[in-house]
């Protein structure tokens, strides 16, 4: 289990307060601000990105306002969404999503970090078990189990 970590670099404090939460349980992330191999805005950047968050689980995205001015964190979305990875959002306040983010658990508060990890840490034999019809996958039952939680 690895979770990519999305955000604008206005978040970037949000971004490493998340990263620092869920490393102190154990959960292992990628968070590009802390990559030392990054070339920003080079194709090397893109083909950077798409390989690490291939190593990844899950996605969880940081969305402000700020994202709207974003043109990464869609494009890591899009990612994760190819690849059917759970993908979980981190609202800061006040922000309102497009009705195509609505589908994914909504994180609010650091605390609510406690009930993703829970979610994580579910055997995925235990949530595959679950899948009541054929079109259900890992991402869906993983996403009923988190929002039950929340």
């Amino acid at each position: 289990m690895r979770i990519f970590i999305s955000h604008k670099d206005a978040d970037t404090k949000t971004a490493l307060q998340i990263s620092d939460y869920l490393r102190i349980r154990s959960i292992p992330c990628y968070l590009d601000v802390l990559d030392n191999n990054l070339e920003k805005g080079t194709e090397t950047l893109t083909n950077h990105l798409k390989h690490e968050l291939n190593k990844c689980s899950h996605l969880l995205t940081i969305l402000s306002e700020n994202t709207k001015k974003s043109w990464w964190v869609p494009f890591e979305i899009g990612m994760a969404s190819q690849r059917d990875l759970p993908i979980v959002n981190f609202l800061l306040e006040g922000i309102q999503l497009p009705e195509y983010l609505d589908y994914w658990p909504r994180l609010k508060r650091l605390s609510d970090l406690d009930k993703y990890i829970l979610a994580l840490q579910k055997p995925k034999q235990e949530l595959e078990k679950s899948f009541s019809t054929v079109n259900e996958s890992y991402s869906s039952e993983f996403y009923k189990y988190l929002k039950s939680l929340l």
